[in-house]
């Protein structure tokens, strides 16, 4: 192979491996810095209302029945994530309206936002809860082998992929643009996977909520709750980042994909 052509192969190969670690980087920054906002804004939320607290326990243990489980342990907040404003309660967060903290050592816990607790009806409420339960209820019956393989998997898939460009360097250099780009390419793919299995652990979630509730109407209050408060959809003309992010770096789906999907499957 001529030296220009190769020369001008390795230029492309770094470009797109540059523009892969950027990609990757961005993502993880991303997942760091809503935890990193998560925890700054649980500290700075005001004490709620023994009543809302009341709500949400009442909420959990009633779907808890019909699952003929034991309810998982409730709280509320004032807000989940960083603040954003809404028309429902004057503020929500961007943490959702309800999330299932799991910490090791000590039985799962439903966190309730406020603004879930104050703008929706009793029926979403317990939509919101019995979708919360679904989380609980499939993470119990996954092994700890099951839910951290992803990542074991993603540690191992870096660690040969550098192995590889390694010796890819010191044996041929021409063979270190390819070895880097498939590297960063496996991983970014790699990410995006786990990004969908997260995608998929919410539709499960939705479709466990919507069988033990069978009521649709309030799945669809609760869908347009989130739409309304939390939800940005991008516009087609967005910016295209950000119709990416959207696409392959969202845990949640799309608010009227998952109504449909409910719907569909009570047919």
């Amino acid at each position: 192979m001529p030296d220009q052509l190769t020369s001008a192969l390795l230029i492309v190969v770094a470009i797109a491996y540059l523009g892969g670690a950027v990609l990757l980087v961005v993502a993880l920054a991303k997942v760091l810095l809503a935890w990193s906002v998560s925890w700054r804004a649980s500290g700075q939320t005001s004490p709620v209302d023994v009543v809302l607290q009341q709500r949400a326990a009442a909420a959990m243990a009633a779907v808890a029945a019909v699952a003929n489980v034991p309810p998982p342990a409730t709280d509320v907040v004032a807000i989940l994530g960083a603040p954003v404003a809404g028309e429902a309660d004057g503020t929500v967060g961007d943490g959702g309206l309800a999330v299932t903290r799991f910490r090791a050592g000590r039985p799962p816990t439903v966190v309730f936002a406020r603004a879930a607790l104050t703008g929706l009806s009793a029926g979403a409420v317990q939509s919101l809860a019995a979708h919360e339960l679904g989380h609980v209820i499939r993470r119990e019956r996954s092994s700890a082998a099951a839910r951290y393989s992803w990542l074991v998997g993603y540690l191992l898939l870096v660690l040969a992929g550098a192995g590889l460009t390694a010796a890819a360097l010191a044996a041929s250099p021409q063979l270190a643009g390819p070895s880097l780009l498939a590297t960063m390419s496996a991983a970014v793919a790699f990410l995006g996977l786990r990004f969908t299995f997260d995608r998929r652990e919410e539709a499960a979630a939705d479709l466990f909520a919507i069988d033990l509730t069978r009521d649709l109407d309030a799945a669809a209050e609760l869908m347009r709750f989130y739409e309304k408060s939390l939800a940005r959809p991008t516009p087609d003309g967005g910016p295209a980042w950000s119709r990416l992010e959207r696409r392959w770096f969202a845990t949640h789906p799309e608010p009227q994909a998952r109504l449909a999907a409910m719907r569909r499957r009570l047919g």
